[in-house]
């Protein structure tokens, strides 16, 4: 379901009153959170219920044996009842053709029993270790089969025909699953959080498998740690007049980001990007600042839909954007942009890589390894490893070159330091630009031909930046207002009537300047 479509606007009508009936009995609102993610993810396919399934099975008991505690007979019984039911239930809803998944999940039981097997009488000191490697090749697996086999597979058979060897390509005929990457994440971090000693797991399948499926995150982030967001579904949430309010409020923001601002700027990055060639260099530059914009409301949109629902239902979600395109370095720019990534990214990938530890160019490699595994999670084609690629490159420019304590040497009040500022926060949005250029572009060629259209000299006229500008410029007044009042949210608190007037200013732009067709978020595809 689409949190801007019809059908989630009876979904949400008909769950609510019945959440608020159970919301005080732990067991009974946990269990009712699970078959309503269910249906709610289930409504694009129920197929892949089996794979969020799959995952909640394997990474209840990982994550108890990563800690250390025991894993009982029981654990397992309930871990594979869990796979089976929800079995049972996503085919009960998809066609006849589809009852082969059935012996195919029986034979990852029976393989999933008998690697728990294994490890049980692994040496002790192993085990905990093992554990966590039933999770990461788990997850990590079904992440590599669905996401990046076609991928990998088309990519070894080109490189191999530039030296002259021919082969025919493997390829497999899937659908990459919504919000795989992400829920993936999730789990991963929890269990490797098990691990490391820094969450207690508790014997709950139920209250796991709610955490993992909470449908306001499940399918685009924000990517929750166990540490801030399990807690919460084990116990009961207080839930105010007030809460609901600024969850509701926080919501119409996000749908204004996306209805009015994102859909309304894509068919103006889609007509520099869908046809690149011979583009003048204004409708290109149009383009590329379009396309900035409808990926950054789009992402932020739907983070701020999904903790204002989740705050309507008592839950406090992470917040995922600060301010990104105010960032003055690269650095900062992914501290404010995609929090949840790139803060994962850099627990669980770059700090183990040896983060800053080891000098000035082993910062810069694992900086790049960072990045390029980033540009990577975000899709299967060279052109978001280029994207990776040449943001690991900017920030390890930025670090061996200091640039970043260069700029704090300049205080921002007085006339050095807003020069100094303002060409660091001019400099970093020009590297991002370019960037979503290769982002965006369906191939190198394209992204090389905008470039191109990019340094034309010819062919610039204000006028080009009107529907652009329509837009964009209330975003960049709100952001303006946010950043000097120091509040993360536009609703959240300041003077009534600013806050009144900007209501009554989104409420009249969803009624009257929403695009048409209900487009699916960007991010879905990651």
């Amino acid at each position: 379901m689409l949190f801007n479509s019809f059908v989630f606007s009876v979904f949400l009508a008909v769950f609510f009153p019945l959440y608020l009936l159970v919301r005080r009995d732990v067991f009974a609102r946990n269990v009712f959170l699970i078959v309503s993610s269910y249906v709610f993810y289930g409504w694009w396919d129920p197929r892949f219920l089996i794979l969020v399934a799959v995952s909640t099975s394997v990474d209840y008991v990982a994550a108890l044996g990563a800690a250390g505690k025991p894993v009982s007979r029981v654990d397992r019984l309930k871990s594979a009842a869990f796979l089976l039911a929800t079995t049972a239930g996503g085919l009960g809803f998809a066609s006849r053709e589809d009852l082969w998944l059935v012996p195919l999940v029986l034979a990852g039981i029976c393989t999933a029993g008998l690697a728990t097997y294994a490890i049980d009488r692994a040496p002790e000191g192993r085990r905990r270790r093992y554990w966590l490697y039933l999770s990461l090749v788990t997850n990590l697996g079904v992440l590599a089969l669905f996401k990046y086999f076609n991928f990998f597979a088309t990519s070894i058979a080109a490189a191999l025909a530039a030296i002259g060897i021919e082969i025919q390509a493997a390829s497999l005929s899937i659908i990459l699953p919504v919000g795989l990457s992400f829920y993936t994440f999730q789990a991963l971090s929890r269990t490797i959080d098990c691990y490391r000693g820094r969450f207690d797991p508790a014997y709950s399948i139920v209250d796991y498998a709610a955490y993992h499926a909470f449908f306001p995150q499940l399918v685009a982030g924000p990517i929750e740690r166990a540490g801030h967001l399990m807690p919460q579904f084990e116990r009961v949430l207080p839930l105010t007049r007030g809460l609901v309010g600024s969850g509701a409020l926080l919501f119409v923001w996000g749908l204004y980001q996306k209805l009015v601002i994102a859909d309304n700027l894509a068919p103006l990055a889609s007509g520099v990007f869908d046809d690149p060639e011979g583009g003048t260099a204004a409708a290109t530059l149009v383009g590329v600042l379009a396309f900035a914009f409808q990926i950054y409301c789009d992402f932020c949109g739907y983070s701020n839909m999904a903790r204002g629902l989740a705050r309507c239902l008592g839950f406090d979600l992470v917040a995922n954007f600060d301010l990104p395109y105010f960032a003055r370095t690269p650095s900062e720019f992914w501290r404010r942009w995609h929090i949840s990534l790139s803060t994962w990214l850099r627990d669980y990938l770059y700090i183990p890589l040896g983060g800053s530890r080891g000098g000035t160019a082993a910062t810069c490699r694992n900086l790049m390894a960072t990045m390029l595994l980033g540009g990577l999670w975000h899709g299967a084609a060279w052109t978001f490893v280029a994207w990776g690629g040449l943001h690991g490159l900017i920030q390890a420019a930025y670090r061996a070159l200091k640039v970043e304590s260069l700029i704090e040497r300049h205080p921002f009040m007085t006339a050095t330091g807003v020069l100094v500022h303002g060409a660091a926060w001019l400099a970093t949005m020009g590297l991002v630009t370019i960037g979503w250029v290769f982002f965006r572009a369906r191939s190198f060629g394209d992204a090389m031909a905008v470039l191109q259209n990019l340094a034309g000299v010819t062919g610039y006229s204000f006028q080009a930046f009107g529907p652009l500008l329509q837009y964009v410029v209330p975003l960049i007044a709100a952001e303006i207002y946010q950043r000097a009042s120091n509040r993360q949210e536009i609703f959240a608190g300041g003077p009534f009537v600013i806050r009144y007037v900007a209501f009554l200013f989104v409420m009249f732009s969803l009624l009257a300047l929403s695009a048409p067709g209900g487009q699916e978020f960007i991010y879905f595809d990651f």
